[in-house]
């Protein structure tokens, strides 16, 4: 595991918050340092630093087996991805309990890696069935779930993409990702998307199947990723085969065509693909209100199942999220 690795740890590790959007706001995180500033033996208790520039990203706890618990391990606790208020607080706890526990080990690392290794953590803990009360559903063949054909279709809409001068580059972000097939035609392209999903079954199976990067996946709901990303976060948002896209349902995918546009940066490509007109019409005329200029491709084949028609555009600046 990457944080083993950065960490130069053998023992087992576990995060104290139950997901990556709970990191968001950091409840237990901050109730449980705050109390472990003022315990008693705080002096005596193993720790390590992991930070940036100065700053503190996370500290680890050692725990030695005793009693119910059979093995030694770390504790985790981070305020890296936290909302500013919460990740200041994070930081003078931190700082108050360093004062007097100086770390046995200060390891710096990059908040990109420091992601990485959180995402992966998590994505370890969900396919190893720790994140779910029960799980009855069996591990799939490759085969049975996974289209080449399906990986084609994305790898010639990227060509489409290029031709256009909308292909993407730099932070990528996929919602709505399933399993991962159209995002494993992005990695086969070279790009490296954070894919997000908030069916933990699907994304259980892409990582199964060794097909989703568990560094690069997060579970979430696509209709709040302001909650967890800065606007101007990424530099793409795409997300294939949305749907179905309904007039009666249309104010999810409209939500969510909004907060994929919140967390883009100006001039940021946007691309959206379904299965039939009147859902990209729906899609696109959400897009254009919220300030993104591009157009409706017609993209039909004779099969008539994915990706049939998209909407490609760039986020014009100044473009308000709240549209």
């Amino acid at each position: 595991m990457l944080l083993q690795e950065l960490l130069g740890i053998d023992e087992e590790i576990y995060l104290i918050e139950e997901s990556n959007t709970s990191q968001r706001t950091p409840e237990l995180t901050l109730q449980y340092l705050h109390r472990l500033n003022n315990f008693p033996d705080a002096g005596n208790t193993r720790v390590i630093r992991v930070s940036e520039a100065g700053h503190t990203l996370g500290l680890l706890f050692f725990n030695p087996a005793e009693g119910d618990v059979p093995v030694d391990f770390w504790s985790v606790f981070t305020g890296a991805f936290a909302l500013a208020p919460l990740k200041s607080r994070f930081e003078t706890l931190a700082d108050s309990f360093l004062a007097i526990n100086p770390p046995e080990k200060d390891i710096e690392v990059s908040y990109e890696t420091w992601l990485r290794a959180v995402n992966e953590y998590y994505s370890f803990m969900l396919v190893n069935r720790n994140l779910c009360t029960s799980c009855s559903v069996r591990p799939e063949s490759y085969s049975s779930i996974f289209s080449e054909n399906r990986i084609k279709r994305v790898a010639e809409i990227l060509e489409i993409l290029r031709k256009k001068g909308y292909y993407p580059e730099g932070r990528i972000l996929e919602v709505c990702c399933g399993n991962g097939m159209s995002t494993l035609a992005l990695y086969r392209a070279g790009l490296d998307p954070l894919a997000i999903e908030i069916n933990k079954c699907t994304v259980c199976q892409g990582l199964e199947q060794q097909v989703l990067n568990p560094q690069r996946v997060m579970i979430m709901d696509a209709t709040a990723v302001s909650r967890y990303f800065e606007p101007g976060s990424f530099d793409v948002v795409m997300g294939f085969m949305l749907g179905l896209v309904y007039e009666f349902n249309k104010e999810i995918w409209v939500r969510i065509i909004r907060e994929a546009v919140s967390v883009a940066a100006d001039e940021a490509v946007l691309l959206f693909t379904v299965s039939s007109k009147p859902e990209i019409e729906i899609l696109a005329d959400a897009l254009l209100k919220a300030g993104i200029r591009g157009e409706i491709v017609d993209n039909t084949d004779s099969e008539g199942a994915y990706d049939q028609w998209f909407f490609v555009g760039r986020k014009q600046k100044s473009t308000l999220s709240g549209m």
